[in-house]
Formats: C-alpha cells, structure tokens, sequence
C-alpha cells in the first residue's frame, strides 16, 4: 500500500475496490477501479509497483478498460465537437 500510494494526503485520482473469490477450487481476487484519467490513476501506481517483490507471486489472466459516461448528454456533445 505504501508503494501504491506514498503520500497517504495526496492519493491516486481513483476510487478502487478489490473482490476475493473462491468457486470450486478457483480462488482469486478481482480489482475495479473508476478514474477520469488513466494516466494519472491507474498507470501512474503500477508504475511505482513496477519491480515489488510479492509481484513474482501474482498472475494476471485478464483485464480490460471501460467507458461509463457521466449522467446527461453533455459527454456526448464534446465528443462529436472533438
């Protein structure tokens, strides 16, 4: 946690959750995270993660990034101007 987030008053701009799971022998956890840039959430904490020891006992076996627009059409319109 101290690597991910070193200064505990200036957080990473995401709101994260983690879900355990054990299902007929297949266990794991399963991370979710909302951000409004990638850059600056997400990639900037794997990056400070980069080389952690407890890295070697981890496996990724998927993921993936999503769009959730915000509520109204506001999102919409920028993006057609764009």
């Amino acid at each position: 946690m101290r690597l991910a987030s070193p200064d505990r008053r200036n957080q990473p701009p995401m709101l994260r959750r983690s879900y355990s799971y054990d299902e007929n022998g297949d266990t794991g956890m399963i991370f979710s995270c909302f951000q409004r840039n990638i850059a600056h959430g997400f990639e900037a904490v794997q990056k400070r993660l980069a080389g952690e020891a407890l890295a070697n006992y981890t496996l990724t076996t998927g993921g993936g990034y999503f769009f959730v627009p915000p509520a109204g059409d506001a999102w919409l319109d920028a993006l057609i101007s764009a």
